[in-house]
C-alpha cells in the first residue's frame, strides 16, 4: 500500500515534466486540441438529410433486419389513429439482443454515429452479408415521416419501445402496453405521419420492385420471406406483393469467376449481354453491388475510380459487379469512397478488362456470323433454280471454293459427287470464329480467368446441301463463354429433326459424325446437344437433300461470298481470284449492315451484276451495271424509311 501511495506522485512528476518538454519544443503562438461540434445536435441534422429518398429510407431500415438475421420481414402501409404510417415486422434475434430491452434502446438514442458493427471486416460482413458501420441508417425516416418509434421483445423480457421525432433531440423509452414477456423474439419498426411524397412512392408494387433491386444479392443468398402489403391503396393495385430479386434478360456471360484482390475480399461477377429488346427497356449497365447491397446503379458513377469506360459502362451489358471492400457515403449509401479497397478494385478490374471486351466482341461477331449464314442461305435458296428456268446465264463458279477449303484442311465444303455444295470460308474469313477473337486477348490475361465451362457449341459446316444418298462430316465445338475450347470432358449426342438420313458415327471422335442421305429429295435439321459438369449447350444445321444439285456447268453454282473490307475501293463487289467477294466497307453496304432486308436485297443485286457480266463476257457492261445498283439500291433505302415513318391510317379497308 506504501509503494502504491508513493509510486502515484511519481508518474504525476514524470508526467509533468514530459508535457513542459513538449510545450518547450512548440513555437510561440502555437495551439493544440481536439475537434468538438459546437452543436452536436446539428451533425445529428445534416446526417439525417443526406438520405433524401424514402425508398433508400426503407432500404436502410429492411437492412436492419436483414443483418438481424430474419427469415420472415412484412411490410405494411395502412393507418393508425388516423395516421398513415409504414410498419416494418421481422423475426430476427432484436436490437441488441445481449443487452436488456431499455438498456439496448437506451443505447441506440445515445450513440448515433457509432455502429457496434464497425468492427467486422470486409470478410466477416461478406459471410454475415452485414452491412450497417455507421450508426445512422434510423436517421433515414426523417425523409418517410415524423416519428419513428422501434418496439423489440425478447424472450422472458417484457416489450419496450423507443420514441425518436424528426428534427427534435429528446426521445422516450417505455414499456409496451397490454405486451406480457413471452417466449418470442420480434422487431417492428413503425414510421408515423408519412410525408405526402413518401406516401406515394410506398405502395406496394412500386416499394417491391426497388427493394428487390437494392438488395438483390442479400435475397438470393439468404432465405428470407420479404413482402410488401398496402391496406391504404385504392382499386385494383396490387395490395400484397412478394419481393423478388429481379432476373436479368439475355445471354449470360459464364466463365467470369471470383476475382480475388490481394488483401480484400474477391470480387463476383453476373454479367448478361442483352438480346433484342425495345428501345424504351435498354439496360443501363452493370451495376455495382458491396456485398449484396446496390451502392452505384452504373459504372458512370465510379468515374472517380477512372472506371467510366467500355466496357464497364457498356449499355448491352446487364448484371452486377459485387465488392464487400467498399466503403460507401454514410447516410445515402450511393458511391464509393476512394480509399485503398477502392484503388484495389479498379486494379483487378483493369486486369480482367481485356478478357470481358474479348468475349463481348466474339459473341457480337458469332450472332453477325449466324445472322449472315442465314442470309447467305437464303440468296441461295432464291437463285436455286434459276439456271434451269434461265439456261441462257451462267452462273458463278464454286471451283475456287473447293481449293480454298482443300487449303484448310477440308473443315468445309467437302466434295459431294465431284461437285462442292454450298461450301465457303468467306464470312469466317472476315468475321473470325469465337476462338480467333479470344486468340488476341493477351496470354497473361486468360491466364487470369482459366478455360471456363461449357457455354456454346458451334457446328462446321454451318448448312449442308447433299445429293441424295450422299454423304458428309460434320464437327462440333464445344467453346466457353470467351470462345475458347472447352477442357473438361464433354458428351456429344447427335439427332436428326425428320428421317431425312442416318448418323454414322463409327470410326470418328465423338465431336464428329458423318451424314448419310436418304434417297429421296427433302429438308431438316441436323442438331447436336452438349453436356458437361452439368451445363448443356445445343446446335443445329438446316440440311437440304436434292436429286441433283444445282451447280450449272463446270462446276457452276452459287457460291457464298467472301466479304473484304475496302472503304477507300470503288467496287461493291468482284470475281477475283475464283471468288466472289463483297466489298463491306462500300458506304451503300454499310448503310443496310444493320438492316437484313435490305442487306439481303443489296447481295442479291450484287449476284445479278456479276451473272450478267460472266454470262455475256462483256467488260464495258461492268460500269451500266454498277450504276443500276446504285440507284436500286438508293431507292431501296429510300422506301423502307418512308414505310418507317408512314402513319397507321384510321378505318382502313
Amino acid at each position: 500500500m506504501a509503494d502504491s501511495d508513493t509510486e502515484k506522485p511519481m508518474r504525476k512528476r514524470a508526467a509533468g515534466r514530459a508535457r513542459r518538454k513538449g510545450n518547450a519544443k512548440r513555437p510561440p503562438g502555437e495551439m493544440r486540441g481536439k475537434l468538438r461540434p459546437h452543436d452536436p445536435f446539428e451533425l445529428i441534422r445534416w446526417l439525417a438529410l443526406s438520405q433524401p429518398d424514402p425508398r433508400k429510407a426503407l432500404a436502410e431500415l429492411v437492412q436492419n433486419s436483414l443483418d438481424a438475421g430474419a427469415t420472415s420481414i412484412r411490410i405494411t402501409r395502412r393507418r393508425e389513429r388516423g395516421a398513415p404510417c409504414l410498419f416494418i415486422f421481422d423475426d430476427g434475434l432484436g436490437v441488441i439482443p445481449e443487452l436488456d430491452r431499455p438498456e439496448a434502446l437506451k443505447y441506440i438514442a445515445t450513440h448515433v454515429g457509432h455502429s457496434r458493427k464497425r468492427s467486422l471486416s470486409p470478410q466477416q460482413r461478406l459471410e454475415l452479408m452485414t452491412q450497417g458501420q455507421y450508426g445512422i441508417g434510423l436517421l433515414g425516416f426523417w425523409s418517410l415521416g415524423q416519428m419513428l418509434e422501434i418496439r423489440t421483445s425478447l424472450p422472458g423480457q417484457r416489450a419496450h419501445r423507443l420514441v425518436l421525432y424528426r428534427d427534435r433531440s429528446d426521445y422516450k423509452i417505455e414499456p409496451l402496453r397490454g405486451r406480457l414477456a413471452l417466449d418470442e423474439s420480434w422487431t417492428e419498426v413503425v414510421v408515423a405521419g408519412l410525408h405526402r411524397e413518401a406516401f406515394a412512392a410506398l405502395g406496394a408494387r412500386r416499394a417491391a420492385d426497388y427493394l428487390g433491386a437494392e438488395l438483390r444479392g442479400q435475397l438470393l443468398s439468404r432465405s428470407v420471406d420479404l413482402v410488401v402489403e398496402d391496406r391504404m391503396s385504392r382499386g385494383r393495385a396490387q395490395k400484397v406483393v412478394s419481393v423478388r430479386p429481379p432476373r436479368f434478360l439475355g445471354e449470360r456471360l459464364e466463365g467470369f469467376g471470383p476475382l480475388e484482390v490481394p488483401g480484400h475480399p474477391p470480387i463476383r461477377f453476373e454479367i448478361y449481354l442483352s438480346g433484342e429488346h425495345d428501345a424504351g427497356d435498354e439496360p443501363t449497365g452493370l451495376a455495382v453491388y458491396s456485398a449484396g447491397t446496390l451502392v452505384a446503379e452504373s459504372f458512370h458513377e465510379l468515374a472517380v475510380l477512372g472506371l467510366d469506360r467500355a466496357p464497364w459502362n457498356d449499355r448491352r451489358l446487364a448484371g452486377i459487379v459485387d465488392f464487400p471492400g467498399f466503403r460507401v457515403a454514410p447516410g445515402s449509401r450511393r458511391g464509393v469512397l476512394a480509399d485503398a479497397a477502392a484503388s484495389a478494385f479498379a486494379a483487378a478490374l483493369d486486369r480482367i478488362e481485356p478478357v470481358l471486351a474479348g468475349v463481348l466482341e466474339a459473341i457480337e461477331r458469332r450472332r453477325a456470323d449466324e445472322l449472315d449464314r442465314s442470309m447467305i442461305r437464303d440468296l441461295q435458296r432464291a437463285f436455286r433454280d434459276f439456271y434451269r428456268q434461265r439456261p441462257r446465264y451462267s452462273m458463278l463458279p464454286v471451283g475456287g471454293e473447293r481449293r480454298r477449303d482443300a487449303a484448310v484442311g477440308g473443315a468445309r465444303g467437302e466434295p459431294v459427287g465431284g461437285v462442292v455444295a454450298e461450301a465457303g470460308p468467306g464470312l469466317d474469313a472476315r468475321a473470325g470464329s469465337a476462338p480467333a477473337e479470344a486468340a488476341r486477348i493477351p496470354r497473361a490475361t486468360l491466364e487470369l480467368l482459366p478455360p471456363g465451362p461449357l457455354h456454346a457449341v458451334e457446328l462446321c459446316p454451318s448448312s449442308i446441301t447433299v445429293e441424295c444418298r450422299g454423304r458428309r462430316r460434320v464437327r462440333a465445338a464445344a467453346l466457353d463463354a470467351a470462345g475458347r475450347p472447352v477442357t473438361d470432358e464433354v458428351r456429344y449426342e447427335w439427332s436428326l429433326s425428320a428421317p431425312i438420313g442416318t448418323l454414322d458415327s463409327r470410326g470418328e471422335p465423338p465431336q464428329r459424325v458423318a451424314f448419310v442421305a436418304g434417297e429421296l429429295e427433302a429438308a431438316g435439321r441436323l442438331s447436336v446437344l452438349a453436356r458437361s459438369d452439368g451445363r448443356e449447350a445445343r446446335a443445329e444445321i438446316e440440311v437440304e437433300i436434292l436429286e441433283e444439285i444445282p451447280a450449272g456447268r463446270g462446276g457452276e453454282g452459287i457460291p457464298e461470298p467472301e466479304l473484304v473490307d475496302q472503304p477507300a475501293a470503288p467496287w461493291r463487289s468482284r470475281f477475283h481470284d475464283e471468288r466472289w467477294q463483297v466489298n463491306t466497307g462500300h458506304r451503300e453496304f454499310r448503310a443496310v449492315a444493320d438492316r437484313p432486308s435490305l442487306k439481303l436485297r443489296y447481295l442479291a443485286m450484287l449476284f445479278a451484276k456479276e451473272v450478267v457480266l460472266r454470262s455475256h463476257q462483256d467488260p464495258r457492261l461492268e460500269r451500266p451495271l454498277e450504276q443500276l445498283v446504285e440507284i436500286a439500291s438508293f431507292a431501296d433505302r429510300r422506301f423502307s424509311a418512308k414505310r418507317g415513318r408512314r402513319p397507321s391510317q384510321p378505318g382502313g379497308g
